[in-house]
C-alpha cells in the first residue's frame, strides 16, 4: 500500500464542518501584521460588509486545499463576501511562508490574537461575521464544505 500525503486523504474525506456547540464568539476588529511585517487593523464589526475569517497555518496539512484553492472558493461563496485570512504572528509562522501562499487580492494578516479573540484552537477554522453577529463558525475542511457552512452563516442555500 502506498502511504498518501495528509492533505490528499482529507481532500477525498471532505467531512462535514463541525460547528460550535456552545455561544458564538462576540466580533472584534483584527489587529496585527502582514506577511511583509507592516503593522495592520482590520475593521471586521463595522466592516458594512459580511466577512467570512479564514484561520491558516502554512504548516496544516488540512489547510492545504484552502490555500491552495483561492479561485475555486471565490467562485463557490455568496457575491460581496469579503474573504480575510488569519495566520498567528510571526513568533509562530514564518512570514515569508505566508507571503508566499497569501491569495493575490485578499486581505492576509498575521495575529496570533486574533486567534485567542475568536477562541480558535487551530487551524483550518472558519468564522462568517455578519451584522455585527458571529453568524457561524465550524472547522474549514475543504473547499465544498468552507464555502457551504459561509452559506448557511449568511441564510443562503447551500450550492
Amino acid at each position: 500500500m502506498t502511504e498518501q500525503p495528509p492533505a490528499e486523504l482529507l481532500r477525498r474525506l471532505r467531512p462535514i464542518p463541525t460547528y460550535r456547540d456552545y455561544p458564538a464568539t462576540t466580533p472584534c476588529d483584527i489587529e496585527g501584521v502582514t506577511p511583509q511585517g507592516d503593522p495592520c487593523s482590520l475593521a471586521i464589526v463595522e466592516s458594512g460588509e459580511p466577512v467570512l475569517l479564514l484561520f491558516l497555518s502554512s504548516h496544516c496539512a488540512g489547510c492545504q486545499d484552502l490555500w491552495d484553492g483561492a479561485d475555486e472558493l471565490r467562485r463557490a461563496l455568496p457575491d460581496g463576501l469579503r474573504i480575510v485570512v488569519v495566520t498567528r504572528g510571526p513568533e509562530t509562522e514564518d512570514a515569508s511562508d505566508i507571503a508566499a501562499q497569501a491569495w493575490p487580492g485578499t486581505e492576509t494578516v498575521m495575529s496570533t490574537r486574533a486567534f485567542a479573540d475568536y477562541r480558535v484552537s487551530g487551524p483550518p477554522f472558519l468564522v462568517v461575521v455578519a451584522a455585527r453577529m458571529v453568524r457561524t463558525e465550524a472547522v474549514a475542511w475543504g473547499i465544498e464544505e468552507t464555502a457551504r457552512a459561509a452559506r448557511v452563516g449568511l441564510d443562503q442555500p447551500p450550492q
